[in-house]
């Protein structure tokens, strides 16, 4: 814990406008958000609590309100993640993460489905999961997170609208599954 002390000082510093993880629905009130993840990710442990992890993979994002219509898409991140068991870098840990994604999600019109978008998206968060090693290379993590994504049709909107955006705070419970591998030294 005592290598990561900032990170208090760091989520504080964020402004209160979170979302939740790398794959992200365009959502900008409050709400809560289910996502499902199929990842693989490389950990590169870097003392006895702590390791930084490489990520990509692809998932499913809703919001509770529109669990019919989940937005599907591709992740990459990297995350600093905080063991609460020294050398074990498994169960319980907290993350600080930062990624990208390409999303395709659904837009509605007088709560019909009326087509579907795509976005590419900025996505800094932390996040609180269960890292459970199902065999030597599987791992099964379900997380309660949340996140500030900032997206835009294309790269070059993305880095205008990360200026001028006004996110909104959601909740997600999730739950990814994926190769693991640890490594030591």
């Amino acid at each position: 814990m005592q290598n990561l002390r900032f990170l208090p000082l760091v989520v504080l510093m964020l402004p209160s406008i979170l979302k939740a993880d790398v794959i992200y629905t365009p959502h900008t009130g409050f709400g809560t958000a289910l996502s499902f993840e199929l990842v693989g990710s490389y950990e590169l442990h870097f003392s006895k609590l702590n390791t930084i992890n490489l990520w990509g993979g692809f998932g499913a994002v809703s919001m509770i309100s529109e669990l019919r219509h989940p937005g599907l898409g591709a992740e990459m991140a990297i995350e600093v993640r905080q063991y609460f068991k020294r050398h074990s870098f498994k169960n319980l840990n907290l993350g600080l993460y930062a990624g990208l994604a390409y999303m395709k999600h659904p837009y509605f019109y007088n709560d019909h489905l009326t087509g579907y978008s795509c976005s590419v998206g900025f996505v800094p968060g932390l996040k609180l999961t269960y890292k459970k090693r199902i065999n030597s290379w599987l791992v099964g993590e379900p997380y309660v997170g949340v996140s500030t994504p900032w997206y835009g049709s294309n790269f070059k909107e993305l880095s205008n609208f990360i200026c001028i955006s006004d996110p909104g705070l959601v909740i997600t419970f999730g739950i990814r599954v994926g190769f693991n591998k640890v490594r030591f030294g």
